[in-house]
């Protein structure tokens, strides 16, 4: 049975609400730095969760450390267990963020294809990376809300916050070569929701 929220002010219970968020299990899914950026949700609120969940043997998930080799900080659901493909589609997203050919070229099928449904379907990892250099973008911040692999099949989604803290919105269906553990990237369909003005 879920847990209800404890009483943690409007203003907090009002911020998680507008994320979905309105358990403690919900709660648990998310890290302490990722809460307190929710406008409203301040440092009182985060001890009076962290007493609840520790009450009913729940904590925040633990936030990994800032990568002193990414230009950006990178949080959210990044545990990749014992699922290889999970640990792909993280490395997909740094990659494309930082333009890493190389590591692209690693990742991506030779046959790869980027859709964006209504806009384009760019085919090869060259024109990929291509398109990619050609609107570059400097990044203070990647969340990563969910990423979740099944066989050939792949969705990881989250936002982007860029260094003016204009925050895009992004959904990444992958598409693998086949079921292998080692499997590349035949295709990613992505959905993106830009701020207003940007589109």
């Amino acid at each position: 049975m879920s847990q209800p929220l404890p009483k943690i002010g409007k203003p907090a219970t009002h911020a998680l609400k507008h994320e979905g968020i309105t358990t403690l299990e919900q709660i648990a899914q998310y890290d302490k730095q990722t809460l307190l950026k929710l406008h409203g949700v301040g440092p009182k609120a985060i001890q009076i969760l962290e007493e609840a969940l520790t009450n009913h043997s729940l904590s925040f998930k633990s936030s990994a450390p800032k990568d002193p080799q990414l230009p950006f900080e990178l949080i959210g659901d990044l545990q990749c267990d014992n699922a290889p493909k999970r640990r792909v589609l993280l490395d997909y997203i740094i990659a494309t963020a930082t333009l890493d050919q190389q590591r692209l070229d690693e990742l991506l099928n030779t046959s790869f294809q980027w859709k964006v449904p209504g806009y384009f379907t760019i085919e090869g990892k060259d024109k990929f990376y291509e398109e990619l250099s050609a609107h570059p973008s400097e990044l203070s911040t990647i969340e990563v809300k969910h990423n979740i692999t099944h066989g050939k099949t792949g969705a990881i989604h989250g936002t982007l916050v860029d260094k003016a803290g204009k925050t895009a919105y992004f959904a990444d269906f992958i598409e693998f070569e086949n079921h292998s553990k080692t499997a590349k990237i035949k295709t990613v369909t992505s959905y993106v929701i830009m701020p207003e003005g940007d589109l």
